[in-house]
């Protein structure tokens, strides 16, 4: 099973650290590729064709729920069963670190079900935001634990990612585009600036391939550990 590496530091982003981030690249060719998306406020779960979607579904109930009624309806829909997914591509986040988990988990389920799915190919939400609606918005950013956000710049499909202060990427990213942000932050991003993050907005393959990433195992994004207040008894006045 491949983990990513943490990071520590602000401004570090996880394409340093020997992870591969290189995409799979536009020339690859699957009959039934089955996308699961649970990165955002709701679940998307589709088949995608080589510059649009085969069928697509979105659920705005949890994951738990969401994923098992989207995937059951996209099969419908295409009228294709499970066992004929030959390849699977799961958004690794940014996002909800419950919602992530259950998808990593269901994903991997679909993977060891269908005998020819060979790889999980990965993908961060960030990159795919990016490439949506037409247009190469090449800075965008997320929001991360409190008071902090990610943040996407570069030219490159796959961008480099850091963890900036929530201010402070406010502040010196005035022109980035936004994820929706389920968490509420302190400081909301102007209304104008926020990207729909819609996979109707993304052209199927021709959109995920450069970003993804084949992975022996689906892993949720977390590029640093969660950080914990040590609490010690408080000496006994003698």
């Amino acid at each position: 099973m491949e983990f990513l590496p943490p990071i520590y530091d602000e401004g570090i982003n996880f394409e340093n650290h020997g992870v591969n981030v290189q995409g799979v690249g536009s020339d690859s060719c699957f009959c039934l590729p089955f996308v699961v998306d649970a990165s955002g406020v709701n679940v998307q779960v589709g088949i995608a064709g080589q510059t649009s979607w085969m069928s697509l579904q979105v659920s705005n109930d949890s994951a738990l729920e969401g994923l098992f009624s989207a995937a059951e309806n996209t099969l419908n829909e295409s009228e294709n069963s499970m066992s004929e997914i030959d390849a699977v591509f799961f958004c690794e986040g940014p996002g909800s670190t419950l919602g992530l988990r259950i998808a990593a988990a269901f994903v991997r389920t679909i993977a060891w079900s269908c005998p020819l799915i060979e790889k999980i190919f990965q993908y961060n939400s960030l990159d795919l935001a990016a490439r949506m609606n037409g247009e190469m918005n090449t800075s965008i950013q997320a929001s991360f634990r409190r008071g902090f956000r990610f943040v996407r710049t570069g030219q490159e499909p796959v961008g480099k990612k850091e963890i900036v202060p929530e201010e402070k990427a406010l502040e010196i990213h005035q022109d980035c585009i936004h994820l929706p942000d389920f968490r509420n932050p302190k400081h909301p991003p102007p209304p104008a600036k926020i990207i729909n993050y819609d996979l109707s907005s993304a052209r199927g393959l021709a959109d995920l391939l450069p970003i993804s990433t084949p992975r022996e195992s689906a892993i949720p994004y977390s590029p640093r550990p969660a950080e914990f207040t040590k609490w010690s008894k408080p000496e006994i006045q003698q």
